[in-house]
């Protein structure tokens, strides 16, 4: 059986073949069959962004998730959040877990997700990331259409705003009036952005639900202009009261510009990547959930604040510039109390005496817990199961020259139920707080 859309699981290795004619991948023998040109953009692809290991006779995804479109085959990346070999029968919960997972980072304007649609067998993480936007765009622009006071110069027969005067010195043309003005118009960033976003979308979906709302969303928006928008314009889009309801698909279109790589021919895309740091969408995921129920993960009412700067770790000794930025993932502050989780995706070796915590991580750890004065510090990792590996005892040495033992716990939150149920939800919920839980224990989060 061949396919044209391959499912490949992070760090897991798969047999290739050279092929002349046309890219496929076997289902029964697990190998992918690739073109010498398809092979030559999956490189060129990977030079930009490092996301697959590329071998003599075997390919294998890094740590991205996210999808790869080169000649004839899509590729879609995802993690394996199961035990040994499950992870191949669980791709419908694994893609439904990490739109779940987007919707808490990104403020991916989706809140549930059909899990009848993410239960069948041909089920693809990009068609489906493009279906939660077009729907939920189309039913909002259906009612609701920004407009904004753009500035305009045109040349008119009559006095519109004001005369550009430095224009309006040829005696031959004084019938020609140039003039700078204000309009109320469609055409804006924010508009811009969203039609720019789907027109690419369009040229790459191969759903026709997802083509036919695509191209409904561009017709509603059709008096506005279609041209390349960059990041730095989108950053410049100010939200208001006005337009803020249209503020998560700005940012669902950022990250789409910003992870994807795409060569455009005449009449089709011709490459295409979409890829997401796994490391930054886990840390992200966890710093939100805990910061919006601290009582219930933490027992009591205590401040969560993700990646907040808490100054540098040294200085230049000629300049006085401050250097080295320290940003933890999370700080937990309760009173004059502190603690710090980091979160790590990575894959623990169980068989190992320290934890196989790397010792970069400890370094960085001792840093954080010593510019913070923190009374705990938590390494937190992703695992199909919640472990408690241990904890270390970190010596550190007080203001008055006085020493002191910080606990630092290394724990892990299970990411294999399904997040997408209620059953499944509540069990996350509970893994996560029976992790981080220890740092409100009596003594953690005490003031040194």
């Amino acid at each position: 059986m061949s396919e044209t859309v391959a499912t490949l699981f992070e760090y897991v290795s798969y047999p290739y073949k050279v092929v002349r004619e046309t890219d496929s991948f076997s289902l029964a023998e697990n190998v992918l069959y690739l073109t010498e040109e398809t092979l030559r953009e999956l490189e060129k692809l990977n030079k930009r962004k490092i996301s697959l290991e590329i071998g003599r006779n075997t390919l294998k995804p890094l740590n991205y998730i996210g999808v790869i479109r080169a000649g004839d085959l899509t590729i879609q990346i995802l993690p394996k959040l199961f035990k040994n070999d499950r992870y191949e029968a669980h791709k419908s919960v694994i893609a439904g877990n990490i739109l779940k997972m987007l919707s808490y980072t990104e403020s991916f304007p989706i809140t549930e997700i059909d899990t009848a649609d993410l239960g069948t067998e041909e089920f693809e993480f990009f068609e489906v990331f493009i279906w939660l936007f077009a729907k939920n765009l189309a039913d909002l622009i259906k009612s609701n259409q920004v407009r904004e006071y753009v500035r305009k110069r045109e040349d008119l027969h009559f006095v519109r705003g004001r005369i550009d005067t430095r224009c309006y010195t040829n005696p031959a043309r004084l019938h020609i009036v140039p003039c700078i003005f204000h309009e109320f118009s469609k055409d804006n960033t924010l508009n811009r952005t969203l039609k720019y976003t789907c027109h690419i979308m369009s040229r790459m979906t191969g759903s026709s639900e997802n083509f036919r709302l695509l191209k409904f969303i561009n017709d509603m928006l059709e008096p506005v202009s279609l041209m390349p928008v960059t990041l730095p314009e989108i950053d410049w889009i100010r939200f208001t009261r006005l337009n803020q309801r249209f503020e998560p698909f700005i940012r669902i279109c950022r990250i789409f510009l910003a992870h994807s790589t795409l060569t455009l021919r005449a009449s089709h895309v011709e490459t295409f990547s979409l890829l997401l740091p796994m490391e930054t969408l886990f840390e992200e995921f966890i710093a939100r959930i805990l910061l919006d129920d601290p009582i219930y993960f933490f027992g009591k009412q205590v401040k969560v604040q993700p990646q907040e700067s808490i100054g540098h770790l040294a200085e230049n000794a000629v300049t006085g510039k401050k250097v080295f930025r320290l940003i933890p993932d999370i700080t937990i502050q309760d009173g004059a109390a502190m603690a710090v989780i980091d979160t790590k995706y990575k894959l623990f070796n169980h068989d190992d005496s320290g934890f196989d915590v790397k010792q970069p991580d400890m370094y960085q750890m001792y840093a954080y817990i010593t510019k913070l004065h923190a009374s705990s510090a938590m390494l937190l990792y992703p695992e199909t199961e919640t472990v408690e590996y241990g904890t270390f005892l970190v010596a550190c040495t007080n203001g008055d020259g006085t020493m002191r033992t910080v606990p630092l716990h290394i724990r892990s939150v299970c990411l294999s139920e399904n997040l997408n149920t209620d059953e499944g939800w509540a069990a996350f919920r509970r893994s996560l707080a029976g992790a981080v839980r220890v740092l409100a224990h009596t003594g953690s989060l005490k003031r040194p």
